[in-house]
């Protein structure tokens, strides 16, 4: 009596558990079709593909799922011969598309990253078309084979008898398990497994060149600052013999970046200015010209003559060679080891660290021409931008989520149905082996949880998913408020 209880008890929690995951992988599928129906958006490429995958995954969990799990329950098969037959050819059908789907989905992925040229110009509606239509394809012509020829010559069909109860099992057939499990698992799994491969190869690929060119960039800018500042800074001996001492230390550059870029400084002006004023500088006009200790040089136009000058305020003039930048050479260093330079335009502030390898050279009295000062311009501007803007074919952040997603993707497949298919196939060679019918159950069930897992990935991993899942309800919850009012 306590025995029965017993199996009434695990047969509801085992009912329970199956129930659940019925549920759930019916409920997430058909969530990935409603938000792709109502995101147009979102409906490209790769995720027509997904939803193609989510299409496989509901017929799995509407057709298969649910006879399965009474099959479970009850131990037995208690449908007719007809209904056995349509069980495993769905089971194989919608197994195989959705396998298959995660390798296309694989695919289109390495495409685009391979070859994203190439590929990008074909990948439209058309080509997902095929590809979905090529997954259906080969699902059924492994699935549905044995209603052609090989159910007929099998010694018996998908229902046999054992220990006086009627069971529904795979087709008793090497031939057909070999053709089944390689078309149903082991070829998806070669290609997911090098798709990956290749992913991985190229993204360490396009990082290793990214880190090579942001630090070829970052030294052509640094040369490039340390020319310029070489043409703009003072050319006296004091200062050429403070910066031969501070040779090797860490300066920091600010710029301030003017929404008019084309109003460039013609003239220098240096003037003495106290030390706690430039510390708060905001602009010229804040600045108290009385005594100080540092020097300033601003920026003026002078239309009527092209010279650069500098003038400090004992109304010396010299002639230098400078940038297009407002300097200000801070005497006191903000850290131990380190000056500041501000170059002030307007508007908001740049801020760069660099250090000084070299000492200046000492300005001459020659002036830079007017190709001269467009020359180094446009240099700087087109390093800035190279440094700013990185490449755009396929970002670091994109390639380690994407390379990231399908790895878990490929992780879960592996877990999901390496047992079922393995143990398929040495059940069919090894006639003495007996495998205890609720590991066999528990082994299927885990190649079947695939199918509710995947939803859960792409949802996790795809912001713009996420984001109109919540759209979703948060529309819902409005309506419902809406009725109730």
């Amino acid at each position: 009596m306590q025995e029965i209880h017993i199996d009434i008890f695990l047969n509801i929690l085992k009912g329970s558990a199956l129930a659940l995951l019925v549920i759930w992988t019916v409920v997430a599928n058909i969530l990935v079709f409603v938000v792709l129906c109502k995101n147009p958006h979102l409906q490209t490429v790769p995720n027509l593909l997904v939803a193609n995958l989510a299409f496989s995954d509901l017929c799995l969990g509407i057709i298969v799922l649910p006879l399965s799990s009474i099959y479970a329950i009850a131990n037995k098969w208690i449908f007719t011969s007809t209904v056995c037959v349509v069980f495993v050819s769905a089971d194989i059908l919608c197994s195989t598309a959705s396998i298959w789907n995660l390798s296309i989905v694989g695919l289109d992925r390495y495409w685009a990253i391979t070859m994203p040229m190439a590929y990008m110009a074909k990948r439209n509606k058309r080509t997902a078309a095929f590809l979905i239509l090529s997954v259906w394809v080969s699902s059924a012509l492994i699935s549905l084979a044995p209603l052609f020829g090989w159910r007929q010559i099998a010694e018996r069909g998908n229902m046999i008898k054992v220990n006086g109860t009627w069971q529904c099992v795979f087709l008793d057939l090497p031939s057909y398990t070999i053709y089944s499990a390689t078309g149903s698992f082991f070829i998806p799994l070669i290609i997911m497994f090098f798709v990956y491969y290749k992913i991985y190869q190229t993204f360490a690929k396009h990082r290793a060149r990214q880190l090579y060119r942001q630090q070829v960039i970052k030294k052509h800018i640094e040369s490039t600052i340390l020319h310029d500042l070489s043409q703009v800074l003072p050319a006296d001996d004091k200062f050429t013999k403070e910066m031969e001492e501070n040779e090797g230390k860490e300066f920091i550059l600010t710029r301030n970046v003017c929404k008019r870029q084309h109003i460039r400084p013609i003239c220098k002006e240096c003037e003495e200015y106290p030390s706690e004023t430039v510390n708060e500088l905001g602009s010229r006009d804040q600045i108290d010209a009385e005594s100080g200790k540092r020097k300033v040089m601003h920026g003026t136009e002078s239309h009527k003559d092209q010279k650069r000058a500098v003038r400090t305020t004992e109304s010396t003039t010299k002639s230098a060679n400078t940038i297009n930048d407002t300097v200000i050479v801070s005497e006191n260093n903000i850290r131990k080891g380190k000056k500041l330079l501000k170059c002030y335009h307007c508007g908001k502030t740049e801020i760069r660290k660099i250090n000084l390898v070299q000492s200046p050279k000492k300005a001459s009295n020659t002036k830079l021409t007017c190709e001269k000062r467009r020359h180094h311009s446009k240099r700087q501007k087109s390093a800035r931008v190279a440094l700013q803007h990185k490449p755009r074919t396929i970002s670091t952040a994109k390639e380690r989520r994407g390379v990231k997603v399908f790895g878990i993707i490929l992780g879960c497949f592996a877990i999901c149905w390496t047992p079922f298919f393995i143990m398929y196939v040495v059940m069919q060679f090894c006639s003495s082996c007996k495998v205890d019918p609720h590991i066999w159950m528990f082994i299927t069930w885990l190649g079947y949880s695939n199918s509710a897992m995947n939803p859960i990935i792409y949802t996790v991993f795809n912001h713009d998913y996420q984001n109109a899942l919540k759209r979703l309800f948060r529309g819902s919850k409005k309506q419902t408020i809406d009725v109730k009012r």
